[in-house]
């Protein structure tokens, strides 16, 4: 698409943003359009990020990856607007409400703006959409912690501001193999699949990773799983392609969010023999320190169900279960 800089003089600048994070250049996000009030992103389909093998619908966690970067760069934007500097604004919190899921083989759009900013946070909100941006696939509001400009570094505000072509840390520069427009001949056909089937065979090996293998969007970043007596850990092991944060390094909040989600939901297919693969309905997230470049670990515990909805609480950490890095709470449609 051709950029009017005339209309919309941040889009370059937060395409470099983008650029910056090695998760989003391999989800292959494009800045559509950037200004100090808003900020639209362009994910495209690709079969890696499928989380329902049995429509081709991709994983909350990309969405949910989605619209936290497109309310990180209408953070930065901004900010550089209004201060004319540079600020790298961890996310402090995200509610995601799913509203229908995404049509397999098309775009999703993330539109956010940053609607205000104090001292210390900023305040957005957005929508990730197809079609039409009245017809929201889901929305979510989050904030982010403002950080001193002397904590950017000279080569991230270098790189932001086309100074250098160059990108922070030692990272992946692998995009997906991306598809666009209507299903071909040569796209995967889904099937359904037997979910009490595969969650039987799972525990009769006594391999939960069993199950990962059917959803492309858990080995697209990398998860795992063990099972210790009645309980499951999931573990995401360190991996660049993960990193959205480039100078500390750090895991991109997106990707926490969606390693959190994935394990919830095989916790449900395990716990509560789903005949189906559960839908998430809401998800909120607590950043509570940064997710380092180490492994990460999360534990799931099912709190509420009820004959349609389930509810779980969600910890996740990295070298002490006793220092979370992350905790969330999200319901699940599970019939």
């Amino acid at each position: 698409m051709k950029l009017n800089t005339d209309f919309f003089p941040l889009t370059q600048m937060a395409q470099r943003f983008v650029d910056q994070l090695a998760q989003c250049r391999r989800l292959g996000l494009s800045v559509l359009e950037a200004s100090e009030h808003h900020v639209l992103i362009e994910l495209p389909y690709s079969t890696e990020l499928i989380g329902y093998p049995d429509t081709g619908v991709i994983h909350g966690g990309v969405i949910t990856t989605l619209m936290d970067t497109a309310c990180g760069s209408a953070v930065v934007s901004a900010i550089y607007q209004k201060y004319q500097s540079l600020e790298i604004s961890p996310t402090l919190d995200l509610r995601v409400d799913y509203m229908k899921p995404a049509q397999p083989h098309k775009p999703v759009y993330g539109f956010a703006e940053c609607y205000r900013l104090s001292s210390n946070i900023a305040f957005t909100r957005a929508i990730a959409y197809q079609d039409s941006i009245d017809q929201p696939i889901a929305h979510a509001v989050g904030s982010f912690m403002r950080i001193s400009p002397e904590m950017v570094g000279d080569a991230f505000r270098q790189a932001l501001m086309g100074e250098t072509d160059t990108t922070i840390g030692a990272v992946s520069k692998t995009r997906l193999p991306l598809e666009a427009g209507a299903p071909s001949q040569s796209m995967p056909v889904t099937a359904p699949i037997d979910v009490q089937g595969i969650v039987k065979r799972a525990t009769e090996l006594n391999d939960f990773g069993h199950l990962l293998e059917h959803v492309p969007y858990a080995k697209f970043i990398g998860m795992k799983v063990e099972r210790f007596g009645d309980e499951l850990i999931f573990k995401l092991p360190a991996k660049d392609d993960n990193i959205g944060n480039p100078v500390l390094p750090a895991i991109h909040g997106g990707v926490i969010a969606g390693f959190m989600e994935m394990s919830a939901i095989v916790q449900l297919m395990v716990f509560m023999q789903t005949a189906k693969v559960p839908k998430v309905v809401d998800f909120s997230i607590d950043y509570l320190r940064a997710g380092l470049l180490k492994d990460s670990f999360v534990e799931c515990r099912i709190t509420r169900q009820g004959r349609r909805v389930a509810n779980v609480n969600i910890s996740c950490w990295q070298t002490n279960r006793k220092q979370l890095i992350a905790t969330a709470r999200a319901h699940f449609l599970i019939d």
